[in-house]
């Protein structure tokens, strides 16, 4: 089955962009009606100055959109294979996934967060946050949220913090 087939509103949350070495957090999702809530990001050239080097990937949740109270959070993660591939990695459970410069260049990474596990923590919006440790040359990313709300709607309601009240 295709899960991209399940979810009904699919939003850009991060336009694809060079974030080199600046710690960049994707606009934030509202899970208010959601069933399913999933993340798709999507990396192109990654450079580093040193093999050490990785951009980390984490999810963040907050009370409000506001950005004040956001906790990192697990999640649940599969990272497909090569460019021009159809192969992916086994579902794995992270609070932290590092992203390196010599294996992870043109992979996308599918995360998945329990909305009703952040709901039961009053958690109602999530974003992906990236991190470069210590000190990526150049890092192509662009973030996309994937939501399956609770009731099939012909318009759906908005999704993203700004729009969301």
């Amino acid at each position: 089955m295709n899960p991209f087939v399940q979810y009904q509103n699919i939003i850009q949350l991060l336009e694809p962009k060079d974030i080199g070495t600046t710690v960049t957090a994707s606009a934030y999702m509202d899970l208010k009606g959601a069933n399913r809530a999933a993340f798709l990001v999507q990396f192109g050239a990654i450079t580093s100055a040193t093999a050490l080097d990785v951009e980390e990937i984490t999810v963040e949740a907050a009370t409000s959109d506001a950005g004040a109270t956001e906790v990192q959070i697990d999640f649940r993660y599969r990272k497909s294979g090569a460019l021009g591939t159809n192969t992916w990695g086994a579902i794995t459970s992270a609070s932290v996934l590092a992203m390196t410069a010599s294996a992870d260049d043109n992979k996308m990474v599918w995360i998945e967060v329990d909305p009703d596990a952040l709901a039961a923590n009053d958690y109602r919006y999530v974003r992906v946050k990236l991190t470069d440790n210590p000190d990526m040359t150049a890092c192509l990313v662009g973030v996309i949220g994937l939501l399956d709300p609770v009731y099939r709607m012909t318009t759906m309601v908005a999704a993203t913090a700004s729009a969301s009240a």
